[in-house]
């Protein structure tokens, strides 16, 4: 019932475009030895052959085939170096695309500032422009891969395209387009508009035994039954106090209900672009859990819960090093500080199908993470259970045991944290319109 699991750094391009050229430097290196040592193989052949005594005393034939040979790894593994320079150009103008296409809706200027480095790169080889198109072709389809594939799916979507009158392919196509620029949140983005009225009270209080120090930890404390947000107050052996917030997904399919987690939220905030009343009450219960502005929030989140917490992590009011989203309809643009881990199914229709399989550009900082996978297979009649809870618990589950080099740093890092935590206070609230 599943695909293979990818672990990567975020975005298209999995690679360090200036590693890959360090590398390539080192091939070069290793080509100019063995050339330099096949001509001296060369050099001693000659010798030896205008000495008549040689002959009797060294294999010259296989001298020669000897220097040949070198001769050859030489230009092989040069060729190899001058196409990893050229892939390494490849994957830089990819990115630096997809890094000027983030930037262009809300810093333009920055993203004008990247036009130089791009003309340079496309004057230096006529093949890169066709070869980073592919590059990124490609990954837009894998991070989307069996979504509306399963049988459900193809009825529903052929119905709609006939009542809209578009081609099956069209109508996929404009969903993706739309999605991917409500799907992905610009750097700089804001959210706006006063925040909706909401009654927040604390419906539990507790002790936990320690932080979490893996993704299965971490997902597993996201609140359940009343409470749609919990909070852990977590005191650090100097004294020091920071916080969690774990959010959960949405609620109600329907808006305008007692329940803040519904659809009227999803739209206010995935489309608006506007505090919605899950989003003010998440806000809420922070503050009553007593994260003053400015302190340190970690933020946990599933389906709407993840696009509150990427949208509180991009607001500036808490500081916010570590964020975790999984099966989220948006992606923040989070800073070169800020960790996000972020959890999707590609066949989902919320975390890939209201992203368009998320930003070409990774965003957050060098150990973020990107955890994906095709959940479903023709087994199953439609996409969405690929959104369920479950699905994502067994993907997250998998991934902490993938030893992957990532998460392997990632639970350091967490464990790091734990040692220094003397005590965890853990604080659930139920939220409700008045």
């Amino acid at each position: 019932m599943s695909g293979d699991l990818q672990i990567t750094g975020g975005g298209a391009i999995a690679v360090d475009p200036d590693q890959m050229r360090a590398v390539s430097d080192r091939m070069a290196a290793v080509a100019a030895r063995l050339a330099d040592a096949g001509e001296s193989v060369r050099r001693a052949h000659r010798v030896l052959a205008a000495t008549r005594s040689a002959s009797t005393c060294v294999d010259l034939s296989a001298l020669w085939v000897t220097a040949q040979r070198l001769a050859d790894e030489s230009a092989d593994l040069a060729a190899d170096a001058a196409g990893t320079a050229i892939m390494a150009d490849a994957f830089e103008l990819a990115d630096l695309r997809a890094e000027q296409e983030m930037l262009s809706t809300r810093r333009p200027t920055e993203a004008d500032r990247l036009q130089t480095r791009i003309d340079e790169l496309l004057a230096s080889n006529e093949q890169l422009d066709t070869m980073a198109l592919t590059l990124t072709s490609a990954w837009h389809a894998s991070s989307t891969t069996g979504l509306f594939d399963q049988s459900l799916d193809s009825i529903a979507w052929g119905a709609y395209s006939m009542h809209a009158a578009l081609p099956m392919r069209m109508l996929v196509g404009m969903l993706r387009d739309g999605t991917a620029a409500a799907g992905t949140v610009p750097r700089g983005t804001v959210i706006t508009g006063a925040a909706p009225p909401v009654a927040v009270r604390r419906v539990s209080t507790s002790s936990v035994t320690g932080s979490a120090v893996t993704l299965t930890q971490l997902v597993t404390r996201l609140p359940g039954g009343a409470a749609q947000v919990a909070v852990e107050k977590r005191t650090h052996a100097g004294g020091a106090v920071s916080f969690v917030a774990y959010i959960d997904g949405t609620r109600r399919m329907t808006s305008g209900g007692s329940d803040p987690w519904d659809m009227g939220s999803n739209w206010d905030l995935y489309v608006d672009r506007e505090q919605s009343a899950a989003y003010a009450a998440t806000v809420e219960a922070l503050r009553l859990a007593g994260a003053e502005e400015g302190a340190r929030v970690d933020l946990v989140g599933y389906s709407q819960g993840a696009a509150i917490a990427g949208a509180v992590a991009m607001s500036g009011m808490y500081q916010t090093p570590r964020v975790m989203i999984v099966g989220s309809p948006a992606v923040p643009s989070l800073g070169a500080d800020q960790t996000l881990i972020r959890i999707f199914h590609t066949d989902d229709p919320v975390g890939a199908g209201l992203t368009a399989g998320g930003p070409a550009h990774a965003t957050g900082s060098p150990q973020s993470i990107t955890v994906s996978r095709e959940y479903a297979t023709k087994n199953e009649l439609s996409s969405v259970p690929s959104h369920f809870r479950d699905a994502y618990d067994q993907t997250i589950s998998w991934a902490d045991a993938s030893g992957d080099a990532r998460v392997r740093s990632l639970h350091a890092s967490l464990r790091a944290e734990a040692g220094d935590i003397v005590s965890v206070e853990r604080m659930e609230f139920q939220a409700t319109r008045p």
